[in-house]
């Protein structure tokens, strides 16, 4: 999967249009190589890159899903994960629906900044879906239970364990996210488009 220079670039060939009846920004966020480019590349292209490339600014991309029997397109935001890039992830977090963070199961500081990350969101979006995504499950972790267990709690969030390598609960994630956006919507009155 092949990277812009762009700060914010649509992927050659999608457009907007379609038949779904909700349309909803994602957003990805966490540290540099956790791989929330691979997870992305998992979900909308069935595919994955083993070489890391670091995404600049950010790489959006588009995905029809179903939700029982409503149609929902996603626009999925990749946010660099880079310091260098965090004034610009502020603008990038503007109109969220919700919000995956990454951290890599292998490297321990990948979550240790999870209280800033999680706080510069919400001072954006406020209250908005999020998901935490354990990735590279396939190898072997580096963080104690007791980590995980401590910032489920404290942000009240599902974590999912993940592997965009072997396609391990991508597309689960992505339902994951989908209904508790939808069901927020609904709560709030927001009607199909």
């Amino acid at each position: 999967m092949a990277h812009s220079t762009d700060n914010a670039t649509l992927r050659s060939g999608l457009t907007l249009s379609g038949n779904a009846s909700y349309l909803f920004k994602i957003v990805f966020l966490g540290e540099g190589a956790v791989g929330k480019t691979s997870l992305v590349g998992r979900f909308v292209y069935d595919s994955f890159e083993g070489d890391y490339l670091a995404t600049i600014g950010t790489d959006i991309h588009l995905k029809m899903v179903q939700v029982e029997d409503t149609s929902v397109k996603l626009v999925i935001w990749d946010i660099a994960g880079q310091d260098n890039f965090a004034q610009l992830r502020r603008a990038y977090y503007m109109n969220a629906s919700g919000a995956f963070f990454v951290f890599d199961t292998t490297r321990s500081e990948t979550i240790a900044r999870i209280d800033e990350w999680i706080n510069a969101l919400r001072t954006v979006t406020g209250e908005i879906p999020l998901v935490l995504l354990e990735n590279k499950v396939d190898l072997e972790s580096a963080i104690l239970q007791e980590k995980k267990d401590e910032i489920i709690s404290k942000y009240h969030v599902k974590m999912i364990p993940t592997s965009a390598k072997e396609d391990t609960n991508v597309e689960e994630a992505f339902k994951e996210m989908t209904a508790k956006i939808l069901l927020k919507a609904r709560k709030k009155g927001m009607k199909p488009i």
